[in-house]
């Protein structure tokens, strides 16, 4: 398998509501990630270098810092097997875009 597409109908949880400190998982972020692993489908691991594109529609657009959007999200893609480990990504492309529901479109290829 050379390139995985999704479409997730959750919105991503921004870095700053996933840890109470600095080491422990929110509630928020634990619902997050339970409800993201289960709109994951299973598929084959794409080895080696990947490229990574992140497309988040979003109903609250403008208060929305898309770098903070991404960790919690590369992560769990990791631990459900799509990709061997995030420092395999060598670019990645990132929008945000005006919607009326909140979702996000992931593309994973082979570099």
């Amino acid at each position: 398998m050379n390139e995985i597409n999704l479409k997730v109908d959750i919105k991503a949880i921004s870095v700053n509501k996933a840890f109470q400190g600095q080491r422990f998982k929110t509630k928020e972020c634990k619902e997050y990630e339970k409800e993201l692993w289960y709109q994951l489908p299973k598929r084959p691991k794409i080895m080696g270098e990947i490229e990574i594109w992140f497309d988040f529609f979003l109903k609250n657009y403008a208060r929305t810092d898309i770098s903070n959007l991404i960790k919690i999200t590369e992560d769990l893609l990791v631990k459900r097997g799509y990709f061997e480990d995030d420092r395999k990504i060598v670019k990645m492309h990132l929008s945000k875009v005006k919607s009326e529901k909140d979702m996000m479109t992931i593309s994973i290829k082979k570099a």
